[in-house]
């Protein structure tokens, strides 16, 4: 009687059970041992594609983490740059108060000197 031993795939190994000594236990043994190792490597190649897995949500968490950041610091700068044009229109704007204000302060003298001078011109 012979027995078959599934060795890989669809490939079998044909076994003599009176052949050189070996025995049913021993061809139960050997498919136990390729049993273990097929186990093994599905195991392994489970533990490969969950570490790929895991590395691509870190790389996309990452990559999001990278985005929110960014967007972030191009909302600051935005608010900076809006800042900063807020404090030259006030500057400018300050300015153009206080040109204003000496224009009339100046015209007010010159007019309290214009009318002075029409005073003592007209006192003599």
């Amino acid at each position: 009687m012979e027995a078959s031993v599934p060795v890989f795939g669809n490939c079998c190994l044909d076994l003599a059970a009176d052949s050189d000594g070996v025995s049913e236990d021993d061809v139960s043994a050997d498919a136990d041992v390729l049993a273990d190792w097929l186990a093994l490597v599905d195991a392994d190649s489970d533990a490969d594609v969950l570490a790929d897995w895991l590395a691509l949500v870190d790389a996309d968490s990452d990559a999001d983490v990278l985005a929110d950041w960014l967007a972030l610091v191009d909302a600051d700068s935005d608010a900076l740059v809006l800042a900063d044009w807020l404090a030259l229109v006030d500057a400018d704007s300050d300015a153009d108060v206080l040109a204003d204000w000496l224009a009339l302060v100046d015209a007010d003298s010159d007019a309290d000197v214009l009318a002075d001078w029409l005073a003592l011109v007209d006192a003599d």
